[in-house]
């Protein structure tokens, strides 16, 4: 499964070996300030995944990029656009996934969820701020979104050091499953889950993982959590919608 791009950036899924350092593919380079909620997840000082803001001492990602860390450090930066300067980092000092997030079912990543807390607060300014929204229903299919993230633009590229961006479609849950069943994963897509599509070669890829999926100026619907290969067929995200109740009991 060393295809299996955005599921766990840390050594192994399903005991398969991935590789890091990753990009959006076929994306746009991000201007200063464009995504002021966008934090880098970094593992001993390495870009691992990222993470929205949601308020000063707390981060919202997906569960996958906490597991198999929990003896690494782990710290935040916030405020760059580029992986090797500018920003404030911030250590995380404790670190929530879903109670039942399992990283070996064999039905795939359901319950892709988690949350930092942070020893220090953020402090914000016009280039760091919380995510505005959190959706609270279904958006629908054939909405706009924005995915932005410092993952690969291609299979086997090279790291970017620059935060990108790719414009996306949301699509039927429905569509979105058949296609994963028909893969070699056989993973079902459910209500707890959306996914969008444009063209192959448009999409996450890795070190996109935990990322916010952003209708408009600010309101979250998602969190990057799969994709087949990079930029290849639907991406899929934990449906922030679905969770908003788990959300709000693990910011505390």
């Amino acid at each position: 499964m060393s295809r299996f791009l955005l599921l766990l950036l840390s050594s192994s899924v399903f005991g398969a070996t991935l590789k890091k350092d990753k990009r959006i593919a076929d994306g746009q380079p991000a201007g200063e300030g464009a995504f002021p909620y966008l934090v880098s997840i970094r593992i001993d000082g390495q870009h691992e995944c990222a993470g929205s803001i949601l308020d000063a001492t707390t981060i919202l990602t997906a569960a996958h990029c906490l597991f198999g860390f929990q003896q690494m450090s782990m710290t935040v930066t916030a405020g760059s656009i580029t992986l090797d300067t500018g920003g404030d980092t911030y250590e995380v000092s404790v670190r929530r996934t879903h109670e039942f997030y399992d990283p070996y079912t064999t039905r795939g990543f359901k319950n892709d969820i988690g949350i930092l807390k942070l020893k220090t607060a953020i402090k914000f300014s016009d280039k760091v701020q919380p995510i505005r929204y959190l959706a609270a229903g279904d958006v629908g299919v054939s909405v706009h979104c924005i995915l932005p993230g410092w993952g690969i633009t291609k299979e086997d590229g090279d790291r970017s050091n620059e935060l990108r961006f790719v414009n996306l479609l949301t699509i039927p849950t429905e569509t979105c499953s058949e296609t994963w069943l028909a893969s070699e994963y056989k993973f079902s897509i459910d209500d707890r889950q959306l996914c969008t599509f444009t063209q192959d070669g448009q999409g996450a890829c890795r070190g996109d993982s935990g990322g916010p999926l952003i209708v408009g100026t600010g309101l979250q619907i998602g969190i990057a959590s799969m994709a087949l290969r990079c930029g290849i067929g639907p991406n899929v995200y934990t449906k922030v919608a679905y969770y908003r109740d788990w959300i709000e009991r693990n910011r505390k």
